[in-house]
């Protein structure tokens, strides 16, 4: 993975406004210091999500998700660290660049800028080709049953039947017909080199890829113009397409499968809009081709669980266990929603209504369960052969759980349910299958004292808040030693060494070194909550320093009490009492 030079990063995290990057997923209101919404990661009907642009920091006090702006970006639009940091860096004007650009690099980002512009251009004209076309509309308002409003959101349009529409326009805009070339929306006679649109009489469908830009095209046969052709092309593969990595409607579900931590993967472009629809914002398919491996490691970043949804035909079926498989070896839990024959999901939620389909989803087999039932009944009968071939079903569905403990629970359930013993069955596997691994064993934590003490975390405040202040107090008190987390400890050096250089230091860069020095997830929750939390009137500085170090001296003591009574001399108990009036004089 590529490195962002911390500088860099930095500046992004400077640059960019937490509160307006938020604002686009969620409705902020000002509270206190602070401002609070909805968390779009899990469901809730009372505000509990805030987000502080003095510390450029977000905290769900209902879910415990959290963190800084980049996170943010990273965890709702499914994106790697680094694909966030530069997304970030393009809107907020940082330049992000290991070394300058070549002339060669320089010309690709030019070209696949203007191979962007061609498309936008296309789908604007596809949209309003869609508002000229009568047949089109009623094909897609009373025959497909979507509205008006769903025809908008989701850039629905129409490609002319005749067949120099859309390169006329280019030629009139002064649009390069190689850029339509290129990608696909434009062909050229073999025989005569003639250019002409390549998509005619077709419903046309954009394919958007983060950011909103259009991709590529997918475009539905129209059976009033042309019976006979193939009932879908899709664009080609280009420098910007690529449809092994992209899911169609990705971009307006990607919000709701990271609330509901669930997606439901179809087969079809109308498959998707129809299910959107109906209320089921969750919904995304392939762009004309099987999932791939790529396509699960995208959902795999956005949710934990994916409802496969695919039409209930023999090849529907096949498609939903090649579907699976993939998924599960991402670590996903899948479940598998058994159409009806004949239908499929646009078809069914239809017919049948949004309850029904709910009912469907709600009901669903795990892809295991499903599958190894479907195995048995397929072999009902066979005897000794049958249950051969069921375990051969099944078997590469086992083999791809991720997980080994989630792995060894489901051989033990399918030797169940197929009436043969666990070990033969594992036998029956292969090699490929471990043992289950043994429970973990439970260590003290690392840490001096796994508690975060509310003083040290008020003391972090106010050194995030005013270093000038804070540091120079506990530097006076020789304070530095007397943190007893040592995560804080060392985001307080941190910001000791920042202020002598001169630099910032805020509370991303604190959680950043804490994260560094070891510190579990849990840890940064409270912390990020409590720095988030609106306090109560702050204590003098001096006051914080005092009752720190107050506490590292009945830290020492307990120690050393704990060494003398290990050590079997309860006389030296008094030597501890010794101790304490040294550490204490008061005492």
């Amino acid at each position: 993975m590529a490195q962002i030079p911390p500088e860099k990063l930095q500046e992004v995290r400077d640059r960019a406004d937490i509160e307006r990057v938020v604002s686009r997923y969620v409705r902020l209101t000002k509270r206190g210091r602070r401002y609070v919404g909805l968390c779009p990661f899990h469901s809730e009907k009372t505000p509990s999500f805030g987000v502080s642009t003095e510390k450029g920091l977000y905290h769900c006090f209902g879910c415990g998700e959290g963190g800084d702006v980049i996170d943010f970006v990273r965890k709702i639009d499914g994106l790697d660290f680094v694909d966030a940091v530069k997304s970030l860096a393009r809107e907020f004007g940082v330049q992000i660049e290991d070394r300058p650009e070549t002339p060669k690099e320089k010309a690709q980002r030019t070209r696949k800028q203007q191979l962007f512009d061609a498309n936008r251009l296309a789908g604007a004209f596809y949209a309003k080709c869609l508002e000229r076309f009568p047949d089109a509309q009623r094909y897609l308002i009373q025959e497909r049953g979507l509205t008006p409003e769903t025809i908008a959101a989701f850039r629905l349009g129409w490609a002319p039947a005749d067949w120099q529409s859309l390169a006329n326009l280019f030629e009139k805009k002064g649009v390069d017909l190689e850029l339509g070339l290129e990608v696909g929306l434009l062909g050229k006679s073999a025989r005569e080199g003639r250019i002409y649109d390549r998509l005619r009489g077709r419903v046309v469908f954009p394919i958007e890829i983060p950011g909103g830009m259009v991709a590529g095209f997918g475009a539905r046969r129209a059976d009033w113009v042309d019976p006979e052709g193939p009932k879908y092309l899709n664009s080609p593969e280009s420098p910007i397409y690529d449809k092994s990595t992209i899911l169609y409607g990705l971009a307006p579900a990607r919000q709701e499968i990271r609330r509901s931590r669930q997606a439901i993967l179809v087969e079809g472009y109308l498959d998707v809009i129809a299910l959107f629809q109906a209320g089921f914002h969750r919904a995304v398919a392939g762009c004309g081709t099987a999932l791939t491996r790529a396509h699960a490691q995208t959902l795999a970043r956005m949710t934990e669980e994916v409802i496969t949804m695919y039409d209930g035909d023999t090849a529907g079926q096949e498609a939903t266990q090649k579907a699976a498989m993939l998924l599960l070896a991402e670590g996903l839990r899948v479940r598998v929603v058994n159409l009806p024959d004949g239908e499929d999901p646009d078809t069914f939620v239809r017919r049948q209504g949004a309850d029904s389909l709910q009912k469907l989803i709600d009901e669903a087999p795990s892809a295991i369960d499903f599958f190894v039932a479907r195995a048995r009944a397929a072999q009902a009968g066979g005897g000794i052969a049958g249950t051969t071939r069921a375990l051969d079903a099944v078997k590469p569905m086992i083999l791809a759980i991720k997980d080994p403990l989630e792995r060894d629970v489901t051989l033990q359930a399918a030797s169940r349910a197929l009436g043969v013993d666990a070990q033969l069955l594992r036998r029956h596997l292969g090699a490929k299958i471990p043992p289950a691994p043994k429970a973990p064993q439970i260590r003290a934590p690392q840490t001096r004292q796994a508690r975060v003490s509310p003083v040290e975390i008020a003391i972090l405040r106010r050194v995030l808040e005013a270093p000038a202040e804070t540091l120079p107090t506990l530097e006076s008190n020789h304070a530095f030693d007397a943190f007893q987390h040592d995560a804080i400890r060392m985001a307080v050096e941190a910001a000791r060494g920042a202020l002598a250089d001169g630099m910032k230091f805020d509370a991303p860069q604190a959680l950043d070194r804490m994260r560094e020095t070891g510190a579990d997830e849990g840890t940064l929750t409270e912390i990020r909550r409590h720095l988030l939390d609106s306090p109560p009137a702050p204590d003098p500085v001096d006051q914080l320093v005092a009752r720190l170090m107050e506490s590292h001296k009945k830290a020492q003591l307990a120690r050393l009490k704990a060494e003398l009574l290990k050590n079997g001399d309860l006389s030296s108990l008094e030597r501890a009492s010794e101790v304490k009036k040294l550490l204490d004089p008061n005492a």
